[in-house]
């Protein structure tokens, strides 16, 4: 299924907007990245919503260009077309996210204006 993600980039490459992947926040082009499914919480560790891990992302690119209004902090960000596996709704999110199994980035898309 093809989706869309933020991702901040640093140079030639793409990570991760806030958590590693096996310790690294490092995203590579055109390869499958499995996510580290576990029960996590947003925001608070206490009082925050808990839900499965997964890779965020969006089947709308009109969303995902929505949805970058969210961020504040000046950094390099692009939209990034990717493939996923295993996606699930992340229902109590405000906006319509999916969390993924498995992610692929594929192309950048366009830069995030902040």
């Amino acid at each position: 299924m093809t989706a869309y993600r933020i991702c901040e980039r640093r140079g030639e490459k793409l990570l991760t907007l806030f958590h590693a992947i096996n310790g690294s926040r490092e995203m590579p082009m055109g390869v499958w990245l499995d996510a580290d499914i576990k029960p996590v919480r947003d925001a608070s560790a206490t009082r925050g919503k808990e839900y499965l891990s997964g890779f965020h992302c969006m089947e709308s690119l009109d969303e995902m260009r929505a949805f970058k209004r969210m961020f504040r902090k000046p950094r390099d960000l692009v939209i990034v077309e990717c493939e996923i596996e295993g996606n699930r709704r992340k229902t109590h999110s405000r906006a319509n996210v999916i969390l993924a199994d498995r992610i692929k980035l594929n192309k950048i898309i366009e830069k995030i204006e902040i």
